[in-house]
């Protein structure tokens, strides 16, 4: 069995194709077979006043992608040049961050994107020399 296997706790919420949906009263898992569903948990959602930074902008604008609050063909240009900022500000520490990240957004991999994405947003708090105050950091 291929696809994307979620671990649910007792009353999760989590997001597929934009619509809200709750675990029930047990820990439980789903398993998403294909690639052209959109899914959020969330725990994995950050709050408006958390996008402190560009890298959880970047994160918040591919949360918002998968919860259908913005359009595809509106955003991934803005996105795509957004990532390229970002390529070239991390090239320093590490010159295939980004690119991998690019190509997800490309397969339109969101979920897996928002999964690399919290690394990165480590990796850029440690290099402002700040601490991650957010849920991503767990």
């Amino acid at each position: 069995m291929s696809g994307l296997m979620l671990k649910l706790a007792p009353e999760e919420r989590f997001y597929i194709n934009g619509t809200v949906l709750v675990n029930g009263d047990k820990p439980g898992g789903i398993r998403v077979p294909g690639p052209d569903v959109m899914v959020l948990r969330h725990r994995d959602a950050l709050k408006p006043h958390e996008v402190t930074t560009p890298v959880k902008r970047v994160y918040f604008t591919i949360q918002l992608l998968i919860t259908r609050d913005l359009d595809e063909a509106e955003t991934l240009p803005k996105l795509e040049r957004d990532l390229a900022a970002l390529a070239e500000a991390f090239a320093p520490a590490d010159p295939d961050l980004i690119p991998v990240l690019q190509e997800m957004i490309r397969r339109r991999s969101y979920f897996s994107a928002l999964c690399y994405l919290k690394q990165i947003v480590k990796l850029e708090a440690e290099l402002l020399g700040e601490e991650s105050n957010t849920a991503l950091a767990a």
